[in-house]
């Protein structure tokens, strides 16, 4: 078990509803399961599985690299947005998060950007 990850994984859980909340003006259904796989698999794993967890994460979360639909994109804005708020590694808003990271999706998010207010 991973109590420093299940702690750090909840106290960004809890960010992005805060975050999905004052950019859509309410929670998805979505809000309430972000993450919880890490959640869950911290608690059950043992701490050297982590890296495994968080590749399992990514390559199988929707707003992570399975991301296709509005919606989908939606998330990985708020995500991109609110990992600064509890995440010391990663001080980048969701523009310089787009921009430094991942241009490819300019095209895509640009627009929802824009719809967010967040440009």
């Amino acid at each position: 078990m991973n109590i420093a990850k299940i702690k750090y994984t909840t106290a960004h859980r809890k960010a992005f509803r805060r975050v999905e909340r004052q950019l859509l003006g309410y929670n998805t259904v979505r809000s309430l399961f972000h993450d919880l796989d890490k959640v869950i698999l911290c608690a059950i794993l043992p701490k050297k599985a982590y890296n495994w967890i968080a590749d399992f994460h990514r390559n199988n979360s929707r707003h992570h690299r399975k991301a296709t639909t509005r919606n989908d994109y939606i998330q990985v804005i708020i995500d991109w947005e609110c990992a600064r708020i509890t995440k010391p590694d990663k001080p980048l808003n969701a523009k310089q998060t787009l921009d430094a990271y991942y241009p490819e999706l300019t095209d895509v998010i640009t627009p929802l950007l824009e719809e967010l207010k967040l440009v």
